[in-house]
């Protein structure tokens, strides 16, 4: 199977009704429903106790909006004076963008390693970087077009623009970040993001984690899932080139400059697992810190799910 259909369409036949358990709508926090920097907020309390947060906020460097998603600790109500470590998630190609939110085994892990989890929706197959290409409707909606329903507009994607001067201010304006403890994570292609972003400002995280990681982006292959941000392959070699890791984990050991911790952990019967092998040798090699766990488990959701407070327990470990 080619990677291309591995990293999109794998999770659209999520069946995720019913795994935030009992809800119920909470009193909003911190903000006025009005508020024109955080639209359409709901919250809504989890079987676990997490609050969870759903809003968009208006992207002036897209010119749309993108929804979001925040999951605050069963105990952040009870410590208004108290900061928080939070772990900026992103979702795979395809994928719901608030898949990190439906994972139980996650939100119970925050009852004792209390932190703030975001998500945002990084479109289809953005890869998280800023592209130079209008993107087509095929490449940022994920819900079919509803009968008579005007045509989509193409769309600008701009998603590390956005990450750090539109994403990051918002959230911490809204809510009691610690500023200092700054974590990312990602599954599939969010590795790949999440790893874009260390790479971008590897002095404003605390520590990097990743689930079945994609990361040799430049591999000698054509897709349709990269193509539409990066432009072929052969005739624009330096829009892969300027956003691959390998070069640019090299040249910052070249450099000396200070990487934080990184966790890999891939199934052993995913396609992906020598592109993470290749990564935990190339950073060690290098001199950075990283450790990779190899468990059973194929490029799917009962993988994802299953690892995620694992993630929680790493971030944490970090931390401290």
């Amino acid at each position: 199977m080619k990677k291309g259909y591995i990293l999109g369409g794998i999770l659209t036949a999520f069946f995720l009704s019913g795994v935030l358990g009992t809800t119920s709508f909470a009193e909003v926090s911190n903000m006025a429903v009005s508020d024109k920097e955080r639209l359409k907020l709901e919250s809504e309390i989890s079987g676990e106790g997490c609050t969870i947060e759903s809003f968009s906020i208006f992207s002036k460097s897209m010119e749309r909006e993108i929804r979001v998603v925040v999951i605050l600790p069963p105990e952040y109500k009870a410590h208004p004076e108290k900061k928080y470590p939070i772990l900026y998630t992103l979702h795979g190609g395809g994928a719901p963008y608030d898949t990190y939110s439906k994972m139980s085994p996650l939100r119970s892990a925050l009852k004792t390693k209390p932190m703030i989890v975001t998500c945002f929706d990084g479109d289809r197959g953005s890869w998280f970087v800023d592209s130079p290409y209008l993107q087509k409707p095929k490449n940022y909606s994920n819900e079919p077009k509803k009968k008579d329903a005007p045509a989509l507009p193409q769309v600008k994607s701009l998603f590390t623009t956005f990450f750090f001067e539109e994403f990051i201010p918002c959230v911490d304006k809204y809510y009691r970040v610690n500023e200092k403890q700054r974590m990312l994570t990602g599954f599939s292609m969010g590795s790949f993001g999440a790893f874009h972003y260390m790479l971008t400002k590897p002095a404003m995280f605390a520590s990097v984690s990743s689930l079945s990681g994609c990361f040799s982006i430049d591999d000698g292959t054509e897709s349709d899932w990269k193509t539409p941000v990066f432009g072929t392959l052969k005739s624009h070699p330096e829009s892969y080139e300027a956003v691959n890791p390998f070069p640019r984990i090299k040249k910052y050991a070249e450099q000396k400059v200070k990487l934080p911790p990184v966790y890999l952990h891939c199934g052993t019967e995913d396609v992906l697992m020598d592109d993470n092998i290749k990564m935990n040798a190339f950073l060690i090699e290098n001199g950075y810190s990283s450790s990779l766990e190899k468990s059973p488990g194929k490029h799917e959701w009962k993988f994802w799910v299953g690892s995620s407070a694992g993630i929680i327990d790493f971030h944490w470990k970090s931390l401290k």
